[in-house]
């Protein structure tokens, strides 16, 4: 952190300091986010994605089941493949 000399800035001066700031740092943050890349391939929960969803976990294993997208077992947790996402977003096929 640098050090600042608060004494010579003006009220209105201080405020744009603050804010400029504060947007810098904000910036940092986003820019910190947005580098971290998501492999395709790795491996997502239901709990994760339930989470994330905001729904229940049994609703996302039913989309799962139904697209027919392949899972696999982390301990006791059932997952699927982060490329998956998109395709259990997606309507239910309804069958005729």
């Amino acid at each position: 952190m640098e050090a600042i000399q608060i004494t010579g800035f003006t009220a209105e001066q201080f405020k744009q300091f603050m804010e400029k700031t504060a947007f810098d740092a904000a910036q940092k943050a986003v820019d910190g986010m947005m580098k971290i890349k998501q492999d395709p391939n790795e491996d997502i929960t239901i709990a994760d994605i339930a989470e994330q969803w905001k729904c229940s976990k049994m609703t996302v294993f039913r989309r799962v089941k139904d697209h027919k997208v392949p899972t696999v077992k982390l301990g006791r947790e059932l997952a699927i493949k982060r490329k998956f996402l998109e395709t259990i977003k997606k309507p239910i096929p309804k069958e005729k």
